[in-house]
């Protein structure tokens, strides 16, 4: 196979829905595949894969392990030499995409991964590649006072690359960026699998960051392109105190000390 796409759910039947409907109306399914991988769903996603995507090849879990793992599950069983991760909330707007990935990795061997452009449902371009963030980040980015006071303010600007110009890039265009987001992430299986796949570790964010950082770590860069299109409907769910938010710092912090950094995040 040429390209696999990876999706995961838990337990959002109706977005889970949407996405596979987009993709397999949009790829060469001679060539490409999608991968479904449910983390432990009890809301019937199993019954309406079977019934309505038999393409689709479908991975269930018994349990919710995180979406680094799971995306590893999903990893595991792809055929195609290329791999795309999806957030269940996305939907694609391109045609066979898996032609358009295989000619930019053939263009630009020096590529480890790419992401491409995010929109929300209005249309507005989301803000998924990012400079490595530092160490007071996510606790300045959850408190609203701190985001008034101007050099936290402006820290966050710079970690959202809101200096760069990403909406008058050329068609063919890439920009070398520290990281995109998991919701959509393009690379080899071959490097995959080099790597380990995504830090196990790692419930729920930043399993991104860290997987980029170990690929720039192998000289390999990673880059933004607007050939793709994909809208996402972003969700912040650690946004929220509970206990997917103290999995993401606990994540978080852990991928600080992995790395040895103790400021910010360096390759």
């Amino acid at each position: 196979m040429r390209l696999s796409i990876i999706v995961i759910t838990w337990n959002e039947l109706a977005k889970a829905r949407r996405c596979l409907t987009s993709l397999v109306n949009r790829i060469d399914q001679q060539r490409d595949e999608v991968i479904l991988v449910d983390n432990g769903s009890v809301d019937g996603t199993r019954e309406m894969v079977g019934a309505e995507f038999p393409d689709v090849k479908y991975l269930g879990l018994n349990k919710n392990i995180g979406v680094g793992p799971a995306r590893n599950r999903g990893i595991g069983i792809a055929s195609g030499e290329y791999l795309m991760t999806l957030d269940n909330d996305t939907l694609l707007h391109t045609n066979d995409p898996g032609d358009l990935i295989q000619s930019i990795f053939q263009v630009h061997p020096e590529v480890g991964l790419i992401g491409f452009r995010l929109i929300s449902p209005n249309g507005i371009r989301q803000a998924s590649a990012r400079r490595f963030p530092k160490i007071y980040q996510p606790v300045a980015a959850r408190l609203q006072w701190v985001r008034r006071i101007r050099p936290f303010r402006e820290e966050m600007a710079s970690h959202l690359m809101e200096d760069t110009d990403f909406d008058n890039m050329l068609p063919s265009e890439l920009i070398d960026v520290d990281y995109v987001l998991g919701a959509n992430q393009v690379f080899t299986k071959a490097l995959a699998v080099t790597m380990g796949g995504y830090d196990e570790k790692i419930f729920f964010g930043p399993e991104d960051a860290e997987f980029c950082l170990r690929i720039k770590k192998l000289g390999k860069k990673v880059a933004y392109s607007n050939e793709m299109v994909i809208t996402h409907e972003y969700q912040r769910r650690t946004r929220k105190l509970g206990r997917l938010a103290f999995k993401h710092l606990q994540g978080f912090f852990y991928t600080f000390v992995k790395h040895r950094c103790f400021y910010q995040l360096v390759p």
